[in-house]
C-alpha cells in the first residue's frame, strides 16, 4: 500500500484513532457504552488510563459490576494489541477479582504485552484503586491474530475514515512502531 493513499495516517495513540464510533468500549457515539480512549504510552509500550465507575455501573451496592470490569480490561488489552500492530479477537480472557471495585473513586488500568507468538498474543491488565494503590482486579488474555482478509471484510462499507484500507495503513504504522518499542525495551532490559 502506498503512502499516497491516506497520507495523513499515523500510528494510533488512542482507540478513537482507528475504531468505529459505536464500539461499546470506546465508541463516542454509543450512548450506553464506556466511551474510553485507551491511550497508548509510547515510552513504556503499554496502555494506561484512569476511569471512575459510576452509579449506573453498579453490581453489588456501592461497587462496580464484575462484567463491566471484565469488559474494560478486555478492551484495554485488545486495543493494546492494535496499538502494536495486530488486529485481534479474544481467544481466552481470565479474570481474578481481588477486591471489590468501589463506585465514584478513580481506578487506574495498565495493560501490557507479556508474549507475542506467530498467531497469538498474550497480555495482562491490572486495575488499581488510585487513592490506596491496592490491586482490585487482574486479567490475563490470549488473543488470536486475525488475518487481514477478515478485518477487510468486517469494515467493508464503513465510513471512509474507517475503511479497511485506512485501518490496514494504521496497523502497518503501529507494527513499525511496535517493533522499535520492543527492540528498545529489550536493549534497556539487557543494560540493567
Amino acid at each position: 500500500m502506498e503512502d499516497s493513499i491516506y497520507p495523513d495516517v499515523k500510528a494510533s495513540l488512542t482507540s478513537h484513532d482507528w475504531h468505529h464510533h459505536n464500539c461499546f468500549g470506546c465508541g463516542v457515539q454509543n450512548t450506553i457504552g464506556l466511551r474510553l480512549e485507551f491511550p497508548f504510552n509510547v515510552d513504556a509500550g503499554n496502555v494506561i488510563f484512569t476511569l471512575k465507575f459510576e452509579k449506573f455501573h453498579e453490581g453489588a451496592p456501592g461497587y462496580a459490576h464484575g462484567g463491566l470490569i471484565a469488559a474494560v480490561l478486555d478492551e484495554a488489552q485488545g486495543v493494546l494489541c492494535f496499538h502494536i500492530g495486530h488486529f485481534v479477537m479474544t481467544d481466552q480472557l481470565n479474570m481474578r477479582y481481588i477486591k471489590a471495585t468501589p463506585l465514584n473513586d478513580d481506578v487506574e488500568v495498565i495493560a501490557e504485552i507479556t508474549m507475542v507468538r506467530k498467531r497469538r498474543i498474550y497480555t495482562k491488565a491490572t486495575m488499581f484503586q488510585k487513592s490506596t494503590g491496592e490491586t482490585l482486579a487482574v486479567s490475563k488474555a490470549r488473543w488470536y491474530v486475525m488475518p487481514e482478509r477478515v478485518f477487510m471484510k468486517m469494515f467493508k462499507g464503513t465510513r471512509s475514515d474507517f475503511s479497511p484500507t485506512r485501518i490496514s495503513r494504521v496497523l502497518e504504522k503501529n507494527r513499525e512502531r511496535g517493533k522499535k518499542i520492543r527492540k528498545r525495551l529489550r536493549e534497556d532490559k539487557s543494560k540493567s
